[in-house]
């Protein structure tokens, strides 16, 4: 076969692949659009993602973990210990983190502890001996060092601005946070969500006092229709039974919260 010949033999063959590879069209009537790409398949890492919201004065990380779709239009959040003496908490944080979905169109983040110095030391406030509840910048007010010594001014420490830098992001619907030993369920918000939420736990729904530079009273102030709860658990450990109760009762408070 003459050179030539060869060449002409190829062309026909490329021309005949590239007709093969073009869409069909009916004779006077568009192309076929190409089929779609197959939709993305969502990673079971989205479900649950672990995050540093900051550190703490001594450098020790304050993490959280979201459970839901990062993209949910409502965040519950749940934080087991705000003060380094009152820990009981914690074990509802962790139940939840075991056990727990988040419902539907929620986001619902777990938080240990927002005072990693003062559960390492079993102490009320954190390494400068702040009480994180009292730091925040809602109706601050200076006060002395002691048990509720509120910092030198506003989100003066580091654990605080953290916080408030989550939730101002995050602006939480519903928040349950975990103190102890008045055996009670106080509020800043929506007084039905705590009565619900108390008798599911079986303690009473009541003001407890209104605590000058609290982190609920600043949610509250800040995200007009949300509810923060300040939930005062017995003295000591709670029982396999309770922490069950409270975990049960905080997915039940997500699930209205998404109706």
């Amino acid at each position: 076969m003459s050179v030539m010949r060869r060449w002409l033999v190829f062309d026909a063959l490329l021309l005949a692949g590239l007709m093969l590879a073009l869409p069909f069209a009916a004779p006077g009537g568009p192309a076929a659009a190409p089929a779609p790409a197959p939709a993305p398949v969502a990673s079971p890492a989205a479900a649950r993602q672990a995050v540093t919201l900051g550190h703490s004065r001594d450098g020790r990380p304050i993490r959280a973990i979201r459970l839901g779709d990062p993209a949910a239009p409502l965040a519950v959040l749940v934080v087991g210990c705000v003060h380094g003496n009152e820990t009981a908490g914690r074990a509802v944080v962790a139940r939840l983190a075991r056990t727990a979905t988040a419902p539907r169109d929620v986001a619902l983040w777990l938080l240990d502890t927002a005072n990693p110095d003062g559960c390492a030391a079993y102490t009320r406030g954190n390494a400068a001996g702040v009480d994180l509840n009292r730091n925040f910048p809602y109706r601050w007010q200076s006060l002395p060092r002691g048990t509720y010594y509120s910092g030198p001014r506003a989100l003066s420490e580091p654990e605080s601005r953290a916080l408030y830098r989550f939730l101002s992001r995050e602006g939480p619907v519903v928040s349950v946070w975990y103190h102890q030993h008045a055996r009670l369920v106080d509020w800043n918000g929506d007084a039905n969500v705590a009565r619900r939420y108390a008798r599911r736990v079986g303690l009473p729904a009541k003001i407890f006092y209104e605590a000058p530079g609290s982190i609920t009273r600043w949610l509250a102030h800040t995200f007009p229709g949300s509810t923060g709860l300040v939930v005062e658990l017995p003295a000591g450990s709670l029982s396999g039974t309770s922490v069950r109760r409270h975990a049960d009762a905080v997915l039940a408070l997500a699930r209205e919260a998404a109706r």
